[in-house]
């Protein structure tokens, strides 16, 4: 035995009982009298010779007639009258069979009279046996666990298992264990799968019921009581109902019985195809959910299932409880029926039109549609339209230049503007886009700045190898060996924060966000400028020129005619 049955809790509470009742405090002889005369209070026995006694008449269920025989046991000497009880004898009686009974291993019928119950939590029962012996039955007794208060004031047989300074304790369990062996031998013998009987429900839970037939406690499962969808046994039967039942299967080596009560009945299935067809639109209620959709019933005992993916043509479901409330009547379309599995599919978005059907006409490339944010997750922003249909706003679609954290800038129910970047009709994917609605700032830099141009920058940030700048509204830099033709061992000697720099575009990556600038390649231009117009204008200063040598020529030629003409004149 438990230590639970020898609980001090269980033992006084059966002591308090049993002080509560008028006994001896040892046994005595059972006596046999006769009935000589019966008043409203009392009856008169004869014991015998002259001697008489008195027994109460409340000890008597049924008023008995002069001349019956009873059994007593006399308790006292009253004012020179023998009194003796009635209910003593019949205890010790039964005790004696109790004594018997444990001793033949034999079955004791009792009442479950109250409940035990140590540190509010119930722990046994007390039995009252024959109507005048307390025993104690453990919880851990009990046949099948049960509320404890629907078996209070139910009589079973019980087996004694501890007999300890007039204290019983009895086990349910016991008993039938020992005559589940030979109860599953005759059942077995006597029944065969396919066979109805009938039993009388001894225990209910929401997904499943025992039912005790010809002493056989057999399992029935939800599934198998009703054609019609039950959620909860609890609701349809309870302890004590009679059944009528069919044996579904039927094991010895497992010591198992299954039943089922639906078989009984009609089957609702039983000619469906010819009330219902694929394509047919047809209106059902949400009774129960499932893992992925929902459970509608068609009609009493004919349920069909809504899968999650054929509620909507845009929303993709993750929970039907959110969308479908139980009770709730929905016209949907049989989509797949099949007779041998019993299974029926039903969609409800077959009988809406579908947005994806346009959506090449609606979401070309290049659109630029307002939409209103869904929901809003790590990588990005789910933006619904009119129509229902969601696109993705990824995160690096948002902004050019900055890593924008979407669940910081953006909330569900913000109306944005996004343009429309790539669209899969066959996987039902729109791929949006909000940077794309401005110029990327770096390509128009670089298309306004070429290689070379000259730019004016303002130091943000002094680092070991260089400096940032910003220039033109955008990140720039500018490493430590162009910022100078000299070289330079430490920045912040020549350098600060703030300090505005001229430089010369080195390098510019858009796809990187990417602008490299120098210094001592802008003063080297500048240089190599000065040297190319000093240069320049050195060499126009003494090199002859055309019109000077032609000047000269020219000058030589007409001194060289005047002199001819002079000697001409003077030889004549």
């Amino acid at each position: 035995m438990g230590i639970e049955s020898k609980d001090d809790i269980f033992l006084s509470a059966m002591a308090e009982g049993e002080k509560k009742q008028t006994s001896p405090k040892q046994a005595k002889n059972i006596q046999e009298g006769t009935v000589v005369a019966v008043t409203a209070d009392d009856v008169f026995l004869s014991m015998g010779g002259k001697s008489e006694c008195v027994v109460p008449r409340s000890e008597f269920d049924v008023v008995p007639k002069v001349g019956d025989k009873v059994s007593v046991v006399i308790v006292e000497m009253k004012d020179g009258v023998l009194r003796a009880s009635r209910r003593e004898a019949e205890k010790q009686d039964l005790q004696q069979k109790i004594k018997r009974s444990v001793q033949k291993g034999d079955p004791v019928s009792g009442r479950i009279e109250d409940v035990v119950v140590k540190d509010g939590q119930p722990k046994g029962f007390v039995v009252m046996l024959g109507g005048v012996v307390k025993a104690f039955l453990p919880l851990s007794q009990v046949d099948v666990p049960s509320d404890v208060n629907e078996l209070k004031g139910k009589t079973f047989d019980f087996l004694v298992i501890e007999q300890s300074k007039g204290q019983l304790v009895v086990s349910r369990r016991e008993l039938l264990k020992r005559s589940q062996g030979r109860n599953l031998a005759l059942f077995f013998e006597k029944h065969h799968v396919g066979d109805v009987v009938k039993g009388v429900v001894e225990k209910v839970e929401p997904s499943y019921l025992f039912i005790v037939v010809e002493n056989v406690t057999a399992f029935m499962h939800i599934s198998d009581f009703s054609w019609k969808y039950i959620k909860d046994l609890t609701q349809v039967v309870k302890v004590g109902d009679a059944l009528e039942v069919k044996i579904l299967e039927m094991n010895q080596a497992k010591k198992s019985v299954k039943v089922g009560r639906k078989q009984l009945l009609p089957d609702p299935w039983q000619g469906l195809e010819k009330r219902y067809k694929v394509g047919d639109i047809l209106r059902a209620t949400a009774v129960s959910y499932k893992a992925n959709g929902v459970l509608l019933e068609v009609e009493e005992g004919v349920e069909a299932f809504l899968s999650a993916d054929e509620i909507s043509w845009t929303e993709k479901v993750r929970d039907p409880k959110k969308v479908v409330k139980l009770g709730a009547t929905l016209e949907v379309k049989i989509i797949d029926l099949d007779m041998e599995k019993r299974r029926m599919d039903v969609s409800l978005r077959e009988i809406q039109a579908n947005p994806w059907d346009n959506a090449e006409e609606n979401y070309p490339v290049g659109r630029k549609l307002e939409g209103v944010i869904s929901s809003v997750v790590d990588f990005g922003v789910f933006v619904r339209f009119d129509d229902g249909i969601e696109g993705l706003l990824r995160r690096e679609d948002i902004d050019w230049i900055a890593n924008v954290d979407p669940k910081s800038q953006f909330k569900k129910g913000d109306k944005v503007k996004v343009v429309v970047l790539q669209l899969d009709v066959e996987k039902q994917k729109l791929r949006l886009g909000m940077k794309q609605l401005s110029d990327h700032p770096y390509k128009t830099f670089q298309m306004n700045y070429p290689k070379g141009s000259a730019v004016k920058a303002k130091i943000t940030t002094i680092q070991d190898n260089g400096v940032e700048v910003e220039v033109d509204g955008l990140l720039g830099f500018i490493h430590i060996s162009q910022l100078s033709k000299e070289r330079i061992e430490n920045i912040a000697d020549h350098f600060k924060v703030g300090d505005e720099v001229e430089a010369a575009v080195r390098l510019v990556d858009p796809s990187k966000n990417k602008i490299e600038l120098s210094v001592r390649d802008l003063l080297e231009k500048k240089e190599k400028q000065e040297i190319t117009k000093h240069v320049a204008a050195a060499e126009t200063a003494e090199a002859p020129t055309i019109g000077s040598l032609l000047g000269e020529k020219l000058a030589a030629f007409q001194a060289e005619t005047a002199g001819k003409k002079s000697s001409k004149k003077k030889a004549e």
